[in-house]
């Protein structure tokens, strides 16, 4: 945390991201052997989780220099005995911390083909007033899940959910992802006035 923070610093940044997530467990301090994921697995959406969840986010609130945002992330499992939807879990670390939110409409649309949640009802209940950030990025479909790969096109799907956010809230900023098989630069342009459309179609109307 003090080198994140002295980084920020450095660099001037107007904020600190993370993504709500782990990928390691167990280890000396517990009864459990060291569990390496090699991947981000979403926290358990249980009340027991959420309490160590908000004190690790105030320990980095006090760390950093600068706000802290935290990512929802794109998941293939869920955890047994959940007792939270995502959206009631966002709204409820927002409550107890006052921490940003970045959301990322692909993670959302992810979860949807996965796991079958409803991008509309987290949207609905998480406090869009707290988003700092939004992400839009590609990603594919293989055997029924969706990758969310950073490495294709922005599909559909992805820009309706975008364009459910932006009827509730105009975020503060929207970046495309792309960490890979970077198109020609025409093609890129395109996703990128793909996404500005979507905003400006989605925004709601003012006046008569």
């Amino acid at each position: 945390l003090a080198g994140l923070a002295a980084r920020a610093e450095l660099l001037g940044a107007p904020l600190v991201t993370e993504h709500i997530a782990f990928v390691r467990a167990g280890g000396p301090l517990t009864a459990s052997p060291r569990l390496e994921a090699g991947h981000l697995l979403p926290v358990p959406r249980t009340w027991d989780a959420l309490d160590v969840l908000c004190e690790n986010v105030r320990i980095a609130q006090d760390s950093l220099p600068v706000p802290l945002a935290l990512e929802n992330i794109a998941a293939l499992i869920t955890w047994p005995g959940e007792e939270l939807t995502e959206g009631q879990f966002l709204a409820e670390l927002v409550e107890r911390t006052g921490v940003r939110l970045l959301i990322d409409v692909a993670n959302l649309h992810t979860n949807h083909v996965n796991l079958g949640q409803d991008p509309a009802k987290a949207l609905d209940e998480l406090p869009v007033e707290a988003i700092a950030y939004v992400h839009v990025a590609g990603g594919v479909e293989k055997n029924g899940v969706w990758h969310d790969t950073h490495a294709h096109p922005v599909s559909e799907p992805v820009l309706e959910v975008l364009a459910e956010l932006r009827s509730r809230v105009d975020p503060p900023g929207v970046l495309l992802e792309r960490d890979d098989a970077f198109p020609p630069g025409a093609e890129l342009a395109g996703e990128l006035d793909a996404i500005r459309a979507t905003l400006r179609r989605a925004a709601p109307r003012v006046g008569p």
